[in-house]
């Protein structure tokens, strides 16, 4: 049921759509992402929906969150935006399990007007499709991450490779 509030917003929401790609959805003016096919989709959608300050889907991006959803949240309260960059990876099969090791370098501007790199890997995992029987199905999903701060910028600061 709408409320008058949410109908507004809906509308607003649809305006753009029409004013745009009438195939994607807008929100604040940052096209709305979720992306679970790669690891890379899986990257970026998280950090579409950290840059849309929807906190519950980019937690949703983790098999196990690293924490309880308040003091993950709280990480980002000052974050304004995120630059992403990632590098490449290959899948590394296991019975019946796949994961992968991406390499990633992001850029945070904090809402007092300073900029921080931060670069490491994530390590992402899904179940072999058609080895799921029983719902629910678990597509792509970020088992951890591990990104330290640098003093490089962004465009210097991927690395190579992960170590596993």
């Amino acid at each position: 049921m709408f409320t008058r509030k949410s109908f507004a917003g809906a509308c607003a929401i649809l305006l753009v759509l029409g004013a745009s790609n009438a195939n994607s959805l807008v929100f604040d003016g940052i096209p709305y992402m979720d992306n679970r096919s790669t690891p890379q989709a899986v990257i970026e959608s998280y950090y579409n929906a950290i840059n849309r300050k929807d906190y519950v889907q980019a937690y949703s991006y983790f098999n196990t969150p690293p924490k309880n959803f308040d003091e993950w949240k709280d990480g980002f309260r000052t974050t304004e935006s995120v630059q992403l960059r990632y590098g490449s990876t290959l899948p590394d099969p296991g019975m019946s399990q796949i994961y992968w090791a991406l390499p990633v370098a992001i850029e945070t501007h904090l809402s007092d007007g300073t900029s921080q790199v931060y670069a490491g890997c994530y390590v992402l995992h899904m179940v072999v499709p058609g080895t799921i029987t029983d719902p629910p199905y678990s597509p792509i999903a970020i088992n951890k991450g591990e990104l330290k701060p640098t003093n490089k910028p962004l465009n210097q600061a991927l690395p190579d490779k992960c170590d596993e």
